[in-house]
């Protein structure tokens, strides 16, 4: 599966981001026959976060604490760096793979990369917690099964 998706709340200010099409073959049902799919991977870019939410680390860490145990992930280890005057940028490493995140306040942006082997359920119930999380005013994301 790979898809390109513009999904906005209120309309996004900048016309250069619609989405383009993307060509992709049928993938097969989830691990089977050849080209097997090993992972679920979710780009995204969050637009219109609340500065405070995005400017220190401790409270991103917070975050992707509480978005790992939701969904149920198994971190096997964490990476953050704190960027002055503001700016997280961290990676957590799963078992299953990455939850990776770059913000910028001054913009109201995130980055977030989202890759988890096994059921792709994981993912996408990873992503689902960090937009509520967030709260984005709008957001854009693609979805890839790896493999």
């Amino acid at each position: 599966m790979l898809s390109t998706v513009l999904s906005p709340t209120t309309a996004p200010p900048r016309a250069a981001l619609s989405s383009q099409s993307v060509n992709a073959s049928p993938r097969p049902a989830w691990n089977s026959g050849p080209g097997v799919v090993v992972g679920r991977h979710i780009i995204a870019d969050l637009y219109g976060v609340a500065p405070e939410l995005i400017s220190r680390r401790e409270t991103v860490e917070a975050i992707l604490d509480e978005v790992v145990r939701e969904a149920r992930l198994t971190e096997e280890g964490r990476a953050y760096k704190q960027f002055e005057p503001y700016g997280v940028t961290g990676v957590v490493l799963l078992a299953e793979s990455h939850l990776a995140i770059h913000t910028w306040p001054e913009h109201g942006l995130v980055n977030v990369d989202v890759f988890t082997c096994g059921e792709p359920e994981q993912a996408d119930e990873a992503f689902r917690l960090l937009l509520a999380k967030f709260r984005p005013q709008w957001y854009r994301h693609v979805v890839m099964d790896r493999g």
